[in-house]
C-alpha cells in the first residue's frame, strides 16, 4: 500500500531509470543522479474523453519543431489527371497558298527556312505597279466627297452605299487549300477595268477605292494613315492567316510577280491523335472537350495545348487501365507518329470548395485525419472527409470549416503523440 501511495502522482524522477519516482527533492538509489520535477501532463483536461485528445506543446517546442500552420479557405479547385500515350495517327490540318495579290516586285521575306510562322506573323513585303495610283485616286474622291458633303447632307448617304461588293474583307491575300479552310484569292490587277466599268455605271465613290485597296492586301490601319496623312505607298505586307511553316518557296526578294503568282505554300500544321492511359477510378471526371497539356519529351516545359476527344474509348484487362484519345495540332517537325509522350487533363472543376494544403493531410488508411492548431500551444487530430485532390490543395467535404487553423509542417508528430497519451489513458482505465 505504502508503494502504490509514492508513486501516486509523483512530483520527481529519476531521468535515467523512470521507475525511480518522489514527492521529494533527492537522489536516485541506483546511480546517484540528482531527481528531476516532472513536467505538467501534455493531455488537456477539457478533453480526457476523447479518441484523439487535445496536446498542449511549449512554444520552446514549437520552434524547435518548425511547426507551420495555414488557414482553410474556399477555393477553385481543377483536378488534374497525368496520362502517359503515344502518337496514334496524324493528318494535316491547314494548307494555304499566298500569292500575289497584283504586278509588281518582292522587297522582302519576314522569314527564313524552316522557321515556324504564328498566326498574324508578316510574311512578305510587296511593291505593287499601281497602288500609288489607286491611293492617290481614293484621295481625290475623297476630297470631293468632302466638298459634296458640306453642301448637300444626302450627298454622304449617296456616297456611303456599296456598289454590290462587301468592304469587309480584310485584304488577305492567302488562298486556303486544306481540309478546313476555304479558298480566298483576291487581286487588283484588273483594278483600271473595275473602275472604268463603275464609272460607267455610277460616278465612282472613295468606297469603291477603298474596296479595292483592301483586296490588294491594305490594312484598315494603313487606309486610316493613307486618309488622315495623304502619305502613298507601293508597299504592302502580306499576313499569316493560320500557323504553318513557308514551303515550295517560288519567288526570291528582287523577283517581280504577276497577279495571282504564286510566291509559296504555308502549312506543316499536323493535327494529331493521342491515345493516352489513365486508371480506371478517373474515368468518371474525364470527359470529351477538356482542357490538356501536352508534353513532348526534349521539347523543354512548355506545352502545346489540347483537348480530349473522348474519354474511356478502351480498358486494359490486364492493367485495368482505360484509353482515352488526346488532341492537339503542332508543327510536323516537333511529332512523329508512334511517338511517347505525356498529357496532363483538367478534369472535374469545383467551384468555391473548402480546401487546405495537400500536405496538412495525414492518410491512415481506414481514415483521413489534419491536426488543427487550437491556440496557446494546443493541437488536436481531427478527422475530415476529403474530395478532389489538385497537384497542392485537397478538398474538404466534412470535418473543418473555413478559417479553421490547420498544421501543415511536423504535423506527424503532434498526430503521433496525441495517439500515445490516447493509448496511455486507455491502458490507465484498464488498470
Amino acid at each position: 500500500m505504502d508503494h502504490a501511495v509514492k508513486h501516486q502522482d509523483p512530483d520527481y524522477i529519476c531521468p535515467m531509470h523512470s521507475e525511480i519516482v518522489s514527492h521529494e527533492e533527492g537522489s536516485c538509489p541506483i546511480c546517484g543522479m540528482d531527481l528531476v520535477p516532472i513536467k505538467p501532463a501534455m493531455i488537456s483536461s477539457e478533453d480526457d474523453d476523447a479518441e484523439h485528445p487535445v496536446i498542449s506543446v511549449s512554444s520552446t517546442v514549437i520552434n524547435n519543431l518548425g511547426v507551420r500552420v495555414a488557414q482553410v479557405e474556399r477555393s477553385t479547385l481543377v483536378r488534374q489527371v497525368e496520362t502517359p500515350g503515344y502518337v496514334q495517327s496524324m493528318r494535316k490540318e491547314r494548307h494555304s497558298r499566298v500569292s500575289s495579290p497584283a504586278k509588281g516586285k518582292v522587297v522582302k521575306f519576314h522569314f527564313k527556312a524552316g522557321q515556324w510562322i504564328k498566326t498574324g506573323d508578316a510574311l512578305v513585303d510587296i511593291a505593287l505597279d499601281e497602288l500609288v495610283l489607286l491611293q492617290e485616286k481614293h484621295l481625290e474622291l475623297l476630297l470631293e466627297e468632302t466638298s459634296e458633303v458640306s453642301q448637300s447632307p444626302d450627298a454622304e448617304l449617296e456616297s456611303s452605299a456599296k456598289p454590290g461588293v462587301d468592304d469587309t474583307n480584310d485584304g488577305a491575300s492567302v488562298e486556303d487549300t486544306g481540309d478546313s479552310s476555304k479558298s480566298v484569292n483576291h487581286s487588283v490587277a484588273d483594278s483600271d477595268e473595275v473602275m472604268k466599268e463603275q464609272a460607267v455605271k455610277k460616278k465612282m465613290s472613295s468606297q469603291d477605292t477603298r474596296y479595292l485597296m483592301q483586296r490588294a492586301g491594305m490594312t484598315e490601319e494603313q487606309i486610316k494613315h493613307l486618309e488622315e496623312t495623304g502619305e502613298t505607298s507601293s508597299k504592302i505586307t502580306l499576313y499569316a492567316s493560320h500557323e504553318g511553316m513557308p514551303l515550295d518557296q517560288h519567288a526570291k526578294e528582287g523577283d517581280e510577280v504577276k497577279a495571282n503568282g504564286l510566291l509559296f505554300t504555308l502549312g506543316g500544321l499536323m493535327r494529331v491523335t493521342v491515345l493516352a492511359n489513365a486508371f480506371q477510378r478517373d474515368a468518371g471526371s474525364i470527359q470529351a472537350g477538356q482542357e490538356v497539356d501536352i508534353f513532348i519529351p526534349g521539347e523543354g516545359s512548355e506545352p502545346i495545348k489540347g483537348s480530349v476527344l473522348q474519354g474511356a474509348v478502351s480498358i486494359n484487362n490486364t492493367s485495368q487501365n482505360i484509353g482515352v484519345k488526346l488532341v492537339f495540332s503542332s508543327p510536323i517537325s516537333k511529332v512523329k507518329s508512334g511517338m511517347y509522350l505525356t498529357g496532363r487533363i483538367y478534369a472535374r472543376t469545383r467551384e468555391n470548395a473548402l480546401s487546405l494544403p495537400r500536405e496538412a493531410v495525414i492518410y491512415t488508411g481506414k481514415e483521413s485525419r489534419v491536426v488543427e492548431a487550437l491556440g496557446k500551444g494546443r493541437f488536436k487530430p481531427v478527422v475530415v472527409k476529403t474530395g478532389i485532390t489538385t497537384h497542392d490543395r485537397v478538398e474538404i467535404l466534412e470535418g473543418l470549416e473555413e478559417g479553421d487553423t490547420i498544421v501543415v509542417s511536423s504535423q506527424f508528430l503532434l498526430d503521433s503523440e496525441s495517439n500515445l497519451q490516447s493509448s496511455y489513458r486507455r491502458m490507465t482505465a484498464v488498470e
